[in-house]
């Protein structure tokens, strides 16, 4: 996927002292901010939110989160604006969220709720603290900025700790989970919303439908290669040969398609399997569970090849991580 990078949030990452070409380059990431845009694979992306999460603080977090922000980076934010009301722009939200990257955002109607989660589009890959809060200020900001009110009457739920300013901000109790959600009260959503623009709305979806389809088909080989990776890896039956398959090409050309894009199928397997090793250390679960998960049968080889990518032990790591 391509990701635009403007100018703005060059300068507003560098106002509150972010490095993004750093960032970019512990990633493992092209960069190409000259040209405004950046080029990522899910996985690139995922690597990216990692390093957003270690360097941006909270209140770094609320400030990316402001309308004034909102408006320069995030396009679909504007689609969701020209909604009728709550309900509606969250649909739209929700569909057009994914110009901006591989987050999911699911909506859950109820009879008298609904409830809003975010997760990446892998669902074995926790989304750190930077992007779960992220996304949940970004759209109660939404809501709010729609109906012009600041209250609305909502739950949160979060997998982390949130400070004082922040619960402040969010205006409502945050109960700690392991899950992220946003519960609306169905009454606040179907308020008709300021913001409602129904010509601005006919011009932009088929603009941002047109956007989405070129996205798909520009999507890179190996961006394939690393999804059904993700999904092949817990069955077991990942080999070059399984991926071929699945893919519908022969295991040369895959191969060769690879080669093309400078990597290789063992690279971007090691890739994939350490980056889901690393998200299930941070969810907590057993090293025996996770070398199953990550296509290990037996925990000591995980465990050397561990070792051999991060130069500490499972134990380690955890120690520093918590």
């Amino acid at each position: 996927m391509k990701l635009n990078i403007t100018n703005q949030f060059q300068d507003f990452l560098q106002s509150v002292g972010v490095d993004l070409p750093l960032l970019l380059e512990r990633a493992n990431v092209p960069n190409k901010l000259w040209k405004e845009e950046i080029s990522l694979t899910d996985l690139e992306y995922y690597r990216l939110l990692q390093e957003f999460d270690q360097v941006m603080t909270e209140e770094n977090i609320r400030q990316l989160s402001q309308f004034s922000h909102i408006q320069m980076f995030v396009p679909a934010f504007f689609a969701a604006l020209s909604s009728p009301n709550g309900l509606e722009a969250l649909k739209h939200f929700a569909r057009f969220k994914k110009i901006t990257g591989p987050i999911v955002v699911d909506s859950i109607e109820l009879e008298n709720t609904v409830e809003v989660s975010f997760k990446f589009i892998h669902a074995n890959m926790a989304l750190p603290k930077f992007s779960v809060l992220n996304e949940q200020l970004l759209v109660l900001s939404l809501l709010r900025t729609g109906v012009g009110a600041q209250r609305l009457s909502l739950v949160v739920e979060s997998p982390y700790d949130y400070d004082d300013v922040t619960l402040e901000t969010i205006g409502a109790q945050v109960q700690k989970g392991e899950t992220n959600r946003l519960i609306f009260d169905k009454t606040d959503l179907f308020k008709p919303f300021l913001t409602q623009n129904n010509i601005m709305w006919q011009y932009l979806e088929p603009e941002l439908n047109q956007h989405l389809a070129r996205q798909e088909r520009e999507q890179s080989f190996t961006g394939h290669v690393q999804q059904e990776l993700y999904k092949a890896i817990p069955s077991g039956f990942f080999s070059v040969a399984d991926i071929s398959r699945h893919l519908g090409v022969s295991v040369r050309t895959l191969q060769r398609n690879l080669t093309s894009e400078n990597t290789t199928f063992k690279q971007e397997l090691q890739a994939v399997q350490k980056a889901m090793a690393f998200s299930y250390i941070k969810m907590g679960l057993p090293t025996e569970e996770i070398s199953y998960l990550v296509g290990y049968s037996e925990v000591n080889a995980f465990s050397r090849a561990f070792k051999k990518w991060t130069g500490k032990t499972v134990t380690e790591y955890r120690k520093e991580m918590f």
